[in-house]
């Protein structure tokens, strides 16, 4: 693995070297081979499936002796149990403080589609069902990006230009079911969505991690940051005494004239842009 930086600890994998396996070597390097190292390892990666290739990497590693592995915490699955059993690894156990634990389940997504695909159908009766379904996908998609971005619905009337502005206001009338009908739907059910659900989780571990430090090795591994919430998790993590975050695939080779002016469509811009928020220079 190729460090970017020292400190915040960032470091990247090259494209078109297997990932996991190159993780696992780079976290037994670090930690000792002795079947008990790992077990003091915390790895965050993305997705299930990626915590059972990481897996499959370390038992490939082994050589088919018995050992523990790291706790691996797929960002994807994030529940409140976790936070309490990994948020407080210092040397004084948990001390839940003020993480924001308290936070209420989200509506499952088909929960979610008919509610609104049932409010579409309310606010115009000339809608199909076909319609209906359609534009409340559509509206869950739009929630789902408003939280992931943390944006708020305050200036959307002052979004379209002025020879759209009448039309806009039509989209607007739709769009009261999410800014006046889609809270108090929320405030019934006790419930909110699965995105902001998710935006408080993170956010409860990046608290619990600051008040209280791991003291083995946290690794953040997979993850581009591309939802703000999740560069704001690895930012705590690299800024750890004993933390790290891995790149995939950054490009190291390209000349700095060129990095700063990536648009939003290359494919390095993510990467770019998450180093930015962490404070780190390729």
């Amino acid at each position: 693995m190729k460090t970017a930086k020292d400190a915040p600890r960032v470091y990247t994998i090259p494209a078109g070297q297997p990932f996991v396996d190159v993780l696992a070597a780079g976290i037994r390097d670090r930690v000792g081979v002795e079947p008990l190292a790992l077990a003091g390892v915390t790895v965050l990666i993305p997705t299930k499936r990626a915590r059972r290739s990481l897996t499959e990497a370390f038992l490939r590693q082994s050589g088919g002796q018995a050992l523990l592995l790291p706790r691996m915490i797929a960002l994807g699955e994030l529940d409140e149990d976790e936070i309490l059993l990994y948020g407080g690894l210092g040397d004084d156990g948990p001390d839940t403080g003020d993480w924001g634990l308290s936070v209420p389940e989200a509506l499952s997504g088909l929960q979610r589609q008919l509610i609104l695909t049932r409010m579409v159908m309310a606010r115009d009766s000339g809608t199909s069902p076909d319609q209906a379904a359609n534009l409340g996908l559509e509206l869950a998609r739009l929630l789902d990006q408003i939280h992931t971005e943390r944006l708020a619905f305050d200036g959307l009337a002052d979004l379209a230009p002025e020879e759209f502005a009448e039309h806009w206001q039509d989209t607007l009338t739709f769009l009261n079911i999410l800014t006046d009908a889609w809270p108090k739907v929320l405030i019934e059910a006790d419930a909110i969505d699965a995105a902001d659900r998710r935006n408080r989780l993170f956010e409860a571990l990046g608290r619990a991690w600051t008040d209280t430090p791991p003291t083995g090795p946290v690794i953040a591994a997979g993850s581009t940051g591309s939802i703000p919430a999740t560069a704001d998790l690895l930012a705590v993590v690299a800024n750890l005494d004993n933390g790290a975050v891995v790149l995939p695939g950054l490009d190291v080779d390209t000349g700095n004239d060129a990095w700063t002016v990536l648009q939003d469509h290359h494919p390095q811009f993510g990467l770019a842009r998450l180093l930015t928020h962490l404070g780190v220079e390729r």
